[in-house]
């Protein structure tokens, strides 16, 4: 008999019967979960199984089965308390089950979705992009150049989308498969982060006739932290804020640094997310916003929120329905922290 501290030796002798029992039908459990897992109708099979327990168990009296009460009943009693714990067992994994294929069938038809939406603005750019092309392609053959200057923009305006919404896939899978790995080092934010980002969205800028207004310390901005990754960030907050801001408004970038950690706030005027929806603005797929025909995949804030979490900060979100949107970036001051 084995020792278990705290039971008397009736509760032992039980425990060991209970043990003998559990170890006579683990072969059926076993076999019961390999066909609730292949079972396509679950909730049919559950409905089944409640149906042969039930008139099995429908004249079973009131039965105390406490620890010290179990072995007092007869063997036609205790074999409808174990199809009982049976029922039970099989009910749970049936239900989970049940609640797996459910979420797997959501998680299924969001990528779906997110397929249908990247194809779709895929084909849009790649069409618009051919189609300056071929404006280009005639006017050289035209030896007109006038015109040029604004189809060129558009087409690397169009390409950099392009490119973003690539980079922004390809960081999701593999924040999902844990390969997304930091590469320190020394960098100034504003510098090296900020400026060469609205640089590279200028195009996009100038189209929605926006202007950046960055407002930082005198002194360098420094933080130890991945550069690439955190122009990812930089770049997803930038391009919501151009598609999602009113044309002919400002974005306000500023950069606060306190005594153990730095603040990043972009904020854009227009805002088109309902309140109570907030909180999901990170999930991944979210996607809110009430016009139609935007390019959104609902995979931007995600990555920025993983990223900036990786680096052992958190991103917050505040806003005024249809006036503003802030989103607010805390980062460890680990430069500071090591002087």
């Amino acid at each position: 008999m084995q020792n278990k501290p705290g039971f008397n030796q009736k509760e032992l002798a039980i425990l060991d019967r209970i043990d003998l029992d559990v170890r006579e039908y683990q072969n059926l459990y076993d076999k019961g979960l390999e066909l609730i897992e292949k079972e396509p109708q679950s909730k049919q099979l559950l409905t089944s199984i409640l149906d042969d327990y039930l008139k099995r168990l429908d004249d079973l009296p009131p039965t105390d089965i406490s620890l010290e009460k179990i072995e007092d009943y007869d063997d036609e009693i205790k074999e409808k308390i174990k199809s009982l714990i049976l029922f039970g067992t099989q009910a749970v994994l049936i239900r989970q089950n049940s609640i797996m294929q459910k979420k797997l069938n959501e998680t299924n038809q969001k990528y779906r979705d997110l397929l249908s939406v990247v194809t779709h603005e895929f084909k849009n750019s790649l069409t618009s992009i051919y189609g300056y092309n071929r404006i280009i392609k005639k006017r050289i053959e035209q030896n007109r150049t006038d015109g040029l200057e604004p189809l060129s923009d558009n087409i690397d305006r169009l390409t950099k989308n392009l490119f973003a919404m690539v980079d922004t896939l390809l960081n999701m899978f593999l924040i999902e498969d844990g390969k997304l790995n930091i590469d320190r080092q020394l960098f100034d934010f504003v510098q090296d982060v900020i400026k060469p980002i609205m640089e590279e969205v200028k195009i996009q800028l100038e189209h929605r006739k926006q202007r950046v207004k960055i407002k930082a310390p005198n002194e360098k901005n420094i933080f130890f932290g991945d550069l690439h990754l955190m122009q990812v960030v930089c770049r997803n907050l930038f391009l919501n804020a151009i598609q999602y801001g009113r044309e002919n408004s400002d974005i306000e970038i500023t950069v606060l640094n306190k005594d153990k950690e730095m603040e990043i706030h972009f904020l854009n005027y227009g805002n088109e997310i309902p309140e109570d929806q907030l909180p999901k603005i990170f999930n991944k797929f979210s996607r809110f916003h009430k016009k139609q025909g935007h390019s959104n995949v609902g995979l931007g804030l995600y990555t920025v929120k993983s990223i900036v979490e990786m680096h052992g900060g958190g991103i917050r979100v505040e806003a005024k329905n249809d006036e503003w949107i802030k989103f607010i970036i805390t980062l460890p001051n680990y430069y500071q922290a090591t002087n």
